[in-house]
């Protein structure tokens, strides 16, 4: 009996290691074998075995904050002076996600435009040189290279999607009015220095889901080529890689074949084959299959975006601020500061306006002269007043901002209580509102049996904030209009949002 119990206790503590050699398999840092079959696992010279990738942490996206998502009120907490009744306060949840620090200004969206037609600097091996007829050798050179001159009168160098010039570009006939001498900044705002750090308007919802695509790419293929060509997918390396046999350096090639020449021990590409060479990539990337081996490298950051109308109006709003040692909020909040004044109460700026609006009828800026007079009868720099509690800037006046979602005025009985979002007019389609289709042809002149219709269709797009030309009124994060995606206005601009990929990290307290 003795040795029964003993081999019992034995084998019970044999079990207890095996456990936790297990346990630590498990949820140890490095995992050699599989805690599900107990296989090992491949590693990245191996033909053979499961390759898991580690659940590295993704760089933060430039230029953004993070917002850390929780329980909030949505809805209008001013009084509802045109009886819409659009935005009823209602409990939801929203994740935590990036979003832009401010907003997008004219200097970053010529940058858009710039690369449109020209390649962009990446991170490239020693034994790769891109041409420059600028470089030090390039006088000594029998045929010194030609300039690389984009033709922009021509379409863009996308291969999926090219646009020409005036499709990307702001319009600037936003400032034109024939009762106003404001023609000026049609031709200054966007295109003069002086107003590198406005924020960019004239631009439509259209435009500005193009410009996010473009930030996706652009930032994911400068991630791309900052890794070690052995990590990234097999696939890409086939298509984009050859190892160069003599001197066993990788050099840069279009399905396989390499593009360039050969300079001695140097690969010498042309800015105009550089250009192309970038764009296949970026359709690679782009393809869903090619697209998912990426994001298990997690070499690959999610798609730039709109916010969606939720979450811009919680990061707005910014409650975090109004949160106490429990979970109720001491208060809330109809701007994205505390109390019901639009002027600083607190220090050395009292008195100051917190936001750039139009204090009244013909009043935009204040009188001349006066400390509390601040300057701004536009748009003004972004970034220049004080920021809410998520450290985002200009969250309410400077200009409107796009969001995500499709228009309806009842929205908020449909929405979803977690992420809640309208993406189209499911539930509520636009032929509630006089509209067999959101085709310009589909009119009254072309039907004539229609006899109501409403702005409001699958076109009809939402923006949040006040603006620079916008009464106080509009500066509650809770109000809310819409507008066609492809209109236009000096009133209106945006900034991009992400989400934010596993779980948030904690600070030490």
């Amino acid at each position: 009996m003795k040795n029964l119990v003993g081999f019992i206790k034995v084998g019970s503590l044999g079990l207890l290691i095996m456990f936790s050699v297990s346990a630590c398999s498990i949820f140890g840092k490095k995992q050699k074998v599989s805690s599900t079959t107990g296989a090992a696992y491949g590693t990245r010279k191996s033909n053979l075995g499961f390759k898991p990738y580690d659940d590295r942490r993704l760089p933060n996206p430039p230029g953004m904050v993070f917002v850390q998502g929780g329980r909030t009120v949505l809805g209008s907490f001013e009084e509802d002076l045109y009886g819409s009744r659009d935005n009823i306060e209602r409990t939801v949840t929203v994740n935590s996600f990036w979003m832009d620090e401010t907003e997008i200004t004219n200097s970053q969206w010529r940058e858009y435009v710039f690369y449109q037609y020209n390649p962009q600097v990446l991170d490239l091996p020693k034994n790769i040189e891109i041409e420059n007829p600028n470089g030090k050798n390039a006088d000594d050179l029998a045929e010194p290279p030609e300039p690389f001159l984009p033709d922009y009168t021509g379409p863009t160098h996308s291969i999926s999607s090219p646009k020409m010039m005036e499709d990307i570009v702001p319009d600037d006939n936003v400032w034109t009015s024939s009762f106003s001498f404001n023609d000026v900044y049609a031709e200054n705002y966007y295109s003069n220095p002086g107003y590198n750090d406005y924020p960019v308007v004239g631009v439509s919802w259209r435009q500005v889901v193009d410009f996010s695509k473009w930030r996706t790419d652009n930032v994911n293929l400068n991630l791309i080529f900052e890794m070690d060509f052995e990590d990234l997918p097999l696939a890409f390396q086939e298509e984009f890689i050859v190892i160069n046999e003599t001197t066993e350096d990788p050099e840069l090639a279009i399905g396989g074949q390499v593009i360039g020449d050969n300079n001695g021990d140097k690969q010498v590409i042309s800015v105009e084959d550089f250009d192309d060479f970038q764009q296949e990539v970026v359709e690679f990337i782009n393809d869903p299959l090619n697209k998912r081996e990426f994001i298990e490298r997690g070499i690959y950051l999610p798609q730039f975006r709109l916010p969606n109308e939720a979450e811009w109006e919680y990061a707005a709003k910014a409650t975090i601020g109004t949160v106490y040692l429990d979970e109720n909020e001491e208060y809330g909040r109809i701007y994205p500061w505390d109390g019901r004044n639009t002027r600083n109460p607190f220090g050395k700026k009292r008195g100051e306006q917190l936001a750039n609006f139009k204090r009244g009828r013909g009043d935009y800026a204040g009188i001349a002269g006066n400390t509390n007079n601040d300057g701004a009868s536009i748009p003004e720099k972004v970034g220049k007043r004080e920021p809410n509690d998520f450290n985002l800037f200009n969250m309410a006046g400077n200009v409107s901002e796009w969001v995500f979602d499709t228009y309806r005025p009842l929205s908020f009985g449909d929405f979803d209580d977690l992420n809640p979002v309208r993406k189209d007019g499911t539930g509520d389609s636009e032929e509630n509102y006089g509209w067999q289709s959101s085709q310009a042809a589909d009119s009254i002149s072309y039907n004539p049996q229609l006899e109501y219709r409403s702005l409001v269709n699958d076109r009809s797009k939402v923006y949040k904030g006040g603006s620079w030309k916008d009464v106080a009124y509009w500066m509650a994060p809770g109000t809310r209009r819409f507008t066609d995606m492809d209109g236009a206005s000096s009133t209106i601009g945006f900034r991009c949002a992400m989400i934010s990929i596993g779980e948030a990290i904690k600070k030490k307290r």
